[in-house]
């Protein structure tokens, strides 16, 4: 499934052109005193053409002896011998990558709910087996060329994440939007063949894929078992603005828990068997239902953590053993209030008496409705400034402090347009993303502390 990719149209480029554009050099590197700057591109090493900076990490990466092409930013081209000693780095930075297009319609897809008038950004769909070896999005593979799959393998570019949500051809077919099936299976035992671990993805729509559909999946892909390492199960979300909301069914609490308990005996089946439990549920599953989550010996290793998959069991261990030897809040974070979207809020109000009880605090935790996709979207990630904005008068405290993942990280703007400082600005107070707010806490890695504020920002 593709993922929502927000990056600023200044990066957007001519994708015609060849090899990897110079950003950046660091000074005193090895690319400096090669003489290379900002804006060169490097089109060759040791004739291995260039087509982006995997190609580069790939043909360079372990040499000392090579052979550089390069076109200068003043058109020039350079042809440069190089000796580099090992653990010498070449201090680069590269051009954003941007993804390849999917050319599906999947029934599902978020970007036919963005409102009118989001910039041209939000409506990239990516379906790019780079950005998935790289950041984990998730790709169908309706589009996997021979090429592309010979590079996998060739390049090693595992895992890969695949969307799969449903191995019955012509299902698939219609959740996709495509005129003919294809055969997912196939493809991913062509990929576990070759040693390229898989991680699927099966976003569960009531009454479409779920029932019989499901199981035949979820089976389908545990036969391929430990090629494909582990398949996620998250629950449909869309709202009235949504193009295709005539064709989708709402996930309901009761179904939330029907699903459970169909997948459970599977869960219990392949611990038994094979050691993990391989079909994870979302957490939204638990936290909707009112079912307990699972333990974290049920998660192993989080191998589906950025797909909501453990997210809030992680979440909890990490606050219970940071408040154990946490010293008190600093005075100046003791007073504030912690806004999160709202399925998570209930899951914040527990961590935030811990935090109060054991650090002397005063914290308060705080529902923001969505008022930028409509407030059926419950996830932090997707909150925007003017969601933020308009919570001004529960602000309780001397600050807010908001999900990390609703920021856009080189530049910190939300999903609206509106800046960090612009929100600031608007509600007069201090504005902490979660990240620092919990890394001046003393509440460990802030990586690790608030990583529910990214359930399901792709659904």
């Amino acid at each position: 499934m593709a993922h929502l990719i927000d990056i600023p149209d200044s990066s957007f480029v001519n994708l015609r052109r060849s090899g990897v554009q110079v950003t950046g050099v660091e000074h005193g590197s090895v690319a400096e005193a090669m003489g290379l700057e900002a804006g060169d591109r490097l089109l060759r090493v040791n004739e291995h053409r260039l087509r982006d900076v995997l190609d580069w990490r790939f043909h360079a990466g372990g040499e000392t002896e090579l052979t550089l092409s390069v076109e200068k930013h003043t058109g020039e081209l350079w042809d440069l011998d190089v000796e580099i000693d090992e653990g010498d780095e070449w201090g680069l930075e590269f051009e954003t990558m941007m993804p390849r297009q999917c050319a599906n319609d999947c029934i599902f897809c978020f970007i036919k709910q963005n409102p009118e008038g989001s910039r041209r950004s939000l409506f990239i769909k990516d379906e790019d087996i780079r950005l998935s070896f790289l950041h984990g999005n998730y790709t169908t593979m309706t589009n996997l060329t021979q090429r592309e799959f010979l590079r996998i393998v060739e390049q090693r570019l595992s895992p890969q994440y695949v969307s799969v949500h449903a191995t019955d051809p012509e299902l698939r077919r219609y959740m996709l939007g495509r005129q003919r099936p294809d055969d997912i299976v196939a493809t991913i035992r062509r990929l576990t063949d070759e040693g390229i671990e898989i991680h699927a993805q099966i976003v569960l729509c009531p009454a479409i894929n779920d029932g019989d559909a499901l199981e035949r999946t979820v089976h389908d892909l545990a036969a391929l078992y430990p090629g494909v390492v582990s398949a996620a199960i998250v629950p449909l979300g869309f709202s009235q603005i949504h193009r295709d909301k005539d064709k989708l069914t709402a996930a309901t609490d009761d179904w939330c828990g029907e699903i459970i308990d169909q997948v459970r005996p599977w869960q219990k089946r392949f611990r038994r068997e094979a050691g993990t439990t391989f079909a994870f549920l979302g957490d939204e599953f638990y936290i909707r239902s009112g079912r307990p989550l699972p333990s974290a010996r049920h998660y192993g290793e989080y191998p589906q953590i950025e797909d909501g998959v453990g997210m809030v069991r992680r979440f909890i261990r990490q606050i219970d053993t940071a408040v154990e030897v946490a010293p008190p809040l600093p005075r100046r974070l003791r007073r504030g209030t912690l806004a999160t979207g709202r399925l998570f809020h209930r899951k914040l109000v527990d961590a935030v008496e811990k935090i109060n009880i054991a650090m002397k605090g005063e914290l308060s935790a705080l529902p923001v409705k969505n008022l930028y996709f409509g407030e059926e979207i419950t996830v932090a990630g997707l909150l925007t400034g003017r969601c933020f904005a308009a919570v001004r008068p529960l602000i309780d405290g001397d600050f807010l402090v908001i999900p990390a993942d609703s920021l856009r990280s080189h530049d910190r703007v939300f999903l609206d347009g509106m800046s960090h400082s612009d929100l600031e600005r608007e509600l007069g107070v201090p504005v902490y993303d979660s990240e620092s707010f919990f890394a001046e806490a003393g509440l460990g890695d802030p990586a690790e502390a608030y990583v529910p504020s990214q359930m399901y920002p792709q659904w």
